[in-house]
C-alpha cells in the first residue's frame, strides 16, 4: 500500500469512528482476499465501510473469499439487531455474489454478533449454504482459520477494553462537540475552544470510569466536571458569564453523554429498551445440549454441562437481553420472560428487531 493510500485509509478511520453512529457504506459483492482457490475459506459481513477495511487488514496473509452483503452501511451488531443485515440479506448475497462458481463447499462464517438477527439453520435450508458463526473480532480471524474454525473462549466474548471504550468516547464527542461548540462560536467565539474540549474530556471519562462510578454516578460525574471547569474559569481569571457556563455545560455534556450509555456500550442492556427488564429464561427439559447458545452469546452467560448434554444459564447477570441465543436455539428452549413472568415466544424475537426506540416492530423479511 502506498503512503498516499495508508494516509487515505487513515483519514477515513478518523472520520468513521468519530461518526460512527452515521452509516458509512461500502460496496456490495465478492471480494478475493489474498489468492484464494475453490477450498478457500467464505467469510461474510456488513457493507459498514470500517469494518470491511478492518477485516481487510486482519486477513493480510491469508487466502480467502470476502462476501459483502448489504447492512445498509451499518456495523454487523446494530444492523443485525435492527433487521438489515438478516438471513434473507445473507441468502441473496449468497445466490448472487458468483460465490457459488468459485468454492466447491457450501460453508460460510458470518461474524458472532450476526446471531441476532441471522438465523443459521434457515440460511441452510433455503440455499444449501452451512453457516458457522467465527469470532467476534476481525483480528481473531487468522488464528480462528488457522485452528480449523475452533473459537477460543477469548474470541467468543465482547470485551470493553481502552481502544473500544476510547472509540465509543470519539463516536459521543465529535457530533457533540460539533454542536456545542458551533453554538458557543456563533454566541461567544472565545467559548468554542474551551467547550470542545470540555467536550472530549467528558466523553473520554463517561466512557472511562462511568461504569467504575458509585451510585449516584450521573451526580458523581456531574459534579467532577462541574469542579475542574470552575476551577479552570477561576484559574483563568473569567467573569460571571464564564462562571455560569462552567457551571452550565459540564452539567448538560453530562445528561448528553450518558443518556445512552447502556445502549452504547456491552456492560450493560440499553436502559431505554422496552425489555429492558425482560430475563431470558431457560427450559432445561427442552435443551438438546445443540450449544448454539453458548456459541453466539458475547456475554458467556452460559456453561455447558457436557455429562447431562444441557447448558446452564449460569450468569444470567451479565445478560445484555441481545436475542442471539434466543434466535439460534433450535428447540425453543431459550425464551425471554416479561416483568410479570410471562414468556415471549422466540419467534416473535427472531420476527421483530429493534428499531432506534428500542421496540421490536421491525421485520427484516419486510
Amino acid at each position: 500500500m502506498s503512503a498516499r493510500s495508508r494516509l487515505g485509509d487513515t483519514v477515513r478511520d478518523v472520520l468513521q469512528t468519530g461518526f460512527r453512529m452515521a452509516p458509512w457504506p461500502t460496496e456490495t459483492g465478492l471480494r478475493a482476499v489474498g489468492d484464494p482457490g475453490p477450498g478457500s475459506p467464505v467469510l461474510i459481513t456488513g457493507n459498514y465501510d470500517l469494518t470491511v477495511r478492518r477485516v481487510l487488514r486482519a486477513l493480510r496473509g491469508v487466502d480467502a473469499w470476502l462476501l459483502v452483503a448489504p447492512s445498509q452501511g451499518i456495523n454487523v451488531w446494530c444492523a443485525s439487531s435492527g433487521g438489515h443485515l438478516s438471513t434473507h440479506q445473507v441468502v441473496t448475497a449468497l445466490k448472487t455474489s458468483g460465490i457459488e462458481e468459485r468454492v466447491w463447499h457450501r460453508r460460510a462464517i458470518l461474524p458472532q454478533l450476526a446471531a441476532t438477527g441471522v438465523l443459521a439453520r434457515d440460511v441452510s435450508r433455503r440455499c444449501g449454504w452451512k453457516l458457522r458463526f467465527g469470532p467476534v473480532y476481525a483480528e481473531d480471524l487468522p488464528a480462528y482459520l488457522a485452528n480449523d474454525g475452533v473459537k477460543t473462549d477469548a474470541m467468543r466474548h465482547v470485551h470493553f477494553g481502552v481502544r473500544e471504550r476510547l472509540e465509543m468516547a470519539a463516536a459521543w464527542a465529535t457530533p457533540t462537540a460539533l454542536v456545542l461548540g458551533g453554538l458557543a462560536a456563533l454566541s461567544r467565539p472565545a467559548w468554542c475552544p474551551p467547550v470542545v474540549v470540555m467536550t472530549a474530556l467528558m466523553a473520554t471519562a463517561v466512557f472511562l470510569v462511568y461504569d467504575r462510578l458509585p451510585e449516584p454516578r450521573r451526580l458523581v460525574l456531574g459534579a467532577a466536571g462541574i469542579t475542574v471547569a470552575l476551577a479552570a474559569v477561576l484559574s483563568a481569571g473569567g467573569g460571571p458569564g464564564a462562571l455560569m457556563a462552567a457551571g452550565v455545560v459540564p452539567a448538560l455534556l453530562t445528561a448528553l453523554l450518558t443518556f445512552d450509555y447502556t445502549g452504547s456500550t456491552p456492560v450493560e442492556g440499553g436502559s431505554h429498551f422496552e425489555e429492558r427488564h425482560w430475563q431470558i429464561a431457560l427450559d432445561v427439559d427442552r435443551c438438546k445440549g445443540v450449544y448454539n447458545c453458548w456459541a453466539v452469546c458475547p456475554e458467556a452467560c452460559f456453561e455447558k454441562r457436557e455429562e447431562l448434554r444441557v447448558v446452564e444459564l449460569a450468569h444470567d447477570d451479565r445478560c445484555i437481553r441481545c436475542g442471539a441465543c434466543v434466535v439460534q436455539c433450535p428447540v425453543d428452549a431459550l425464551a425471554f420472560e416479561d416483568e410479570s413472568g410471562q414468556r415471549i415466544e422466540p419467534d416473535q424475537i427472531r420476527r421483530f428487531k429493534l428499531n432506534l426506540l428500542g421496540q421490536r416492530r421491525v421485520s427484516p423479511e419486510g
